[in-house]
């Protein structure tokens, strides 16, 4: 078992070897060639700079013989010698010049004669520095009159023509001084420059061989290099067959796995490395190098992508339970949003467990997997949906059976008559933006109406989906523009609507067919209202129906209410359905309106439980009255006039000059309610505006008494009802 152990790692231990003496030879190469060689090449450079240098200042002693020769010959001819003065001028300026910096250890104009930057400051001269010195002196000496003479040697006259003046005539006898001297002093002066130049051709010589020698080791080790270097190459393939295999296998995993792998890194970086998965699960292809951020910021939200980040951030800490934290994965079962292009969006919910990757005992990454459990989720729900109906069903069930069958007749009657008038409203043809808000005003009323004696009978199911049809309802009355297809959509919530309480009424069909018990039939012959004591069942079931919407609504707001009622059993027929609509919305209204939570009543000085009284009478042949009070906290005018102003039904200037009963005229408007958030019970700003069209389609009138903390009172009166006023206020 140990001899394949040993195979497996004899390449290893030789490739390590080899790598070893390749190091070795690689640092034998920069001290024995590279710095020798640069230092050499350097010395070259420098030679040959200098060299290049002398050659230059080689031809400076024969321009100034040259120019001596001119001069002379230029005086004698009584020509122009400002030419030949310039020559000399420059040529022993230029000689002045470099010889002593020749000699110099790093002089100061050097840049200035060779051009090179990289060129090492050496002594060009060296022994023969003093004879160079020595003759130039004597030739300065010789030169100096000629070189500081700056007259005009020339004298014109009719009789003689142009002759020498008297500096012309010192001039002549300097240039033939110093002739007579160059003669002497120059040759000598270019035969040390040659004797320089000579020396430095030399060591040029002997550096280039030295730095042919030293390529030639280069070279040695150099073939040495490539020798070892292809050895490694060779070794490194075979291990490269066994890696290109081993990832072959890893990319053949990583495009078949169905679920999305990757790994995160501790700056929460995903690596290069992902499973193909991945893009079809996120709907991108820059996965590579991203940021764990960056890849849930736009499908998820804020809250859980904050909670993410933090919960993968701990998984680094050493002390973290892996097991422990799983539980509290934010992302077990998350919905996402992605976006598919055109457009359109697409949700899903994805899985992510994480694990933590350790090397050597150390955490390194954190390995991701994603899986789509779209399907597993659907079918939970479509399971919680089917339990839900199940048990709506048997809630249903349940709430008919404690109705008064009577009551509950009447309700779906007067549901299908609304429904009819739904049905009618939406098929009326109409192009008009006022004709579309007429619509709408109507809907609201009858999908108001069914939604609030559902709630009063109980039956929330009813409610509920009546409730759905106002939302939708409510969101075409706050758009600015209306047109015939904005009504399409309702059709849908209405047959959803108009299919409940057909089923609803099947169910009370079928329980019509049984015969009821004695106890059920005493108790259809009497009813327990809130004021105490028996009375006959002759107020065709409002008052049980108020008592239990009273309650419902007492309970969602948090609240104590005792609610009253007296003198139903005196509503004309033609009036019921109407009054019975208008107690519902008045009932609801005083609670969630007027009625304080128990311990502001308290705070006030108030009886923890609040007083709701619903009266109705009759005044003879002038027709009847209906009065509804609460002991709450009475109408506030300037909040009604600050609401109003809000919803933009009045302006601030018209709120200035409204007296209290015009105030109070504005809780009848359409749109109007001071409760900011709605609810199934108010804030749509429809029930008293309901209310008011009940009343004023009969002839009636609807009257607002008020003291601030103390109690609201809403009187209606209406007229004695002829036979088109009932028939008019039973199908309303």
């Amino acid at each position: 078992m140990k001899i394949p152990a040993l195979k497996f790692r004899f390449p290893q231990l030789a490739a390590g070897g080899l790598v070893v003496m390749v190091v070795v030879l690689g640092f034998s190469f920069l001290a024995t060639v590279l710095i020798p060689g640069l230092e050499l090449a350097g010395e070259l450079v420098d030679s040959s700079v200098a060299l290049k240098f002398v050659s230059q200042q080689q031809r400076y002693p024969t321009l100034i013989h040259s120019a001596l020769d001119s001069m002379h010959d230029r005086l004698m001819a009584r020509a122009y010698l400002q030419e030949s003065m310039d020559q000399l001028r420059d040529s022993a300026k230029k000689l002045d010049v470099a010889l002593p910096a020749m000699n110099a250890p790093r002089p100061a104009n050097w840049l200035a004669y060779t051009g090179d930057t990289g060129a090492v400051a050496e002594a060009i001269a060296g022994r023969h520095a003093a004879v160079l010195e020595k003759l130039w002196a004597h030739e300065q000496e010789a030169l100096k009159p000629l070189l500081s003479y700056g007259g005009v040697p020339y004298v014109d006259s009719e009789s003689t023509g142009t002759a020498l003046n008297e500096s012309g005539q010192q001039l002549e006898r300097d240039l033939t001084a110093a002739i007579h001297a160059s003669r002497r002093t120059l040759p000598q002066l270019d035969a040390e420059l040659t004797t320089i130049a000579a020396d430095l051709q030399a060591k040029n010589e002997q550096a280039a061989s030295q730095l042919r020698l030293v390529m030639l080791g280069g070279l040695t080790i150099a073939g040495v290099l490539v020798l070892l270097v292809t050895v490694l190459i060779v070794a490194r393939q075979r291990q490269e067959v066994s890696l290109r295999l081993a990832r072959q296998q890893t990319t053949d995993i990583l495009r078949t796995v169905k679920d999305g792998l990757f790994l995160i890194d501790r700056d929460l970086v995903i690596g290069t490395a992902y499973s193909a998965a991945m893009e079809s699960l996120f709907q991108r292809t820059d996965i590579a190098g991203l940021a764990f951020e960056s890849l849930l910021k736009d499908i998820v939200s804020e809250k859980t992508l904050a909670t993410a980040l933090k919960f993968v951030k701990v998984l680094w800490a050493e002390r973290t339970n892996e097991k422990l934290v799983k539980s509290i994965n934010p992302l077990g079962e998350v919905e996402v949003h992605l976006d598919v292009g055109h457009s359109r969006f697409e949700t899903r919910y994805l899985q992510f467990d994480f694990h933590r990757v350790r090397v050597d005992g150390k955490v390194t990454h954190v390995l991701a997997s994603v899986s789509d459990v779209s399907a597993r989720v659907d079918l939970a729900r479509e399971l919680q949906t089917s339990q839900s109906q199940a048990q709506a069903q048997v809630d249903t069930l349940l709430g008919i059976l404690h109705i008064d069958p009577v009551q509950l007749g009447s309700f779906l009657n007067d549901s299908n008559a609304a429904m009819k008038v739904i049905n009618a409203v939406l098929r009326e043809p109409a192009r008009e933006e006022s004709v579309f808000r007429k619509k709408l005003d109507a809907l609201f009323r009858q999908a108001h109406a069914v939604k609030g004696e559902a709630a009063a009978l109980g039956l929330s199911s009813i409610e509920s989906r009546a409730h759905s049809f106002e939302e939708d309802l409510k969101s075409l009355k706050d758009k600015p523009d209306l047109s015939g297809n904005d009504f399409l959509p309702l059709v849908i919530k209405l047959d959803d609507l108009l299919t409940h309480l057909q089923s609803v009424g099947e169910l009370v069909s079928r329980l019509s067919r049984f015969p009821p018990a004695p106890a059920e039939v005493a108790h259809a012959r009497t009813d327990v209202i809130a004021g105490g004591g028996q009375v006959e069942k002759s107020d065709f079931g409002l008052t049980a129906a108020l008592q239990h919407l009273a309650v419902r609504v007492a309970s969602d707001d948090r609240k104590e209410v005792a609610l009253q009622c007296t003198g139903f059993d005196t509503v004309p027929a033609g009036y019921r359905r109407m009054i019975k609509d208008i107690a519902i919305q008045a009932v609801r209204n005083a609670i969630v309106h007027g009625i304080e939570p128990a311990a502001a009543r308290t705070a006030s000085g108030k009886l923890a439980q609040g007083q709701v009284r619903l009266a109705f009478q009759s005044m003879g042949d002038t027709g009847y009255k209906l009065t509804v009070e609460d002991d709450g906290q009475g109408l506030a005018i300037e909040r009604i006039k600050e609401v109003a102003i809000q919803k933009g039904i009045i302006t601030p200037q018209q709120a200035e000059t409204l007296d209290a009963k015009q105030t109070y005229s504005l809780l009848f408007r359409s749109g109007f309610s001071t409760v900011e958030h709605p609810t199934k019970d108010a804030g749509r700003g429809v029930g008293m505006n309901l209310v008011a069209d009940l009343v004023h389609q009969v002839g009636g009138r609807v009257g607002v008494a008020t003291a601030r903390g103390r109690f609201t009172r809403l009187t209606i009166t209406l007229p004695a009802p002829t036979g088109k006023q009932a028939d008019d206020a039973a199908v309303a």
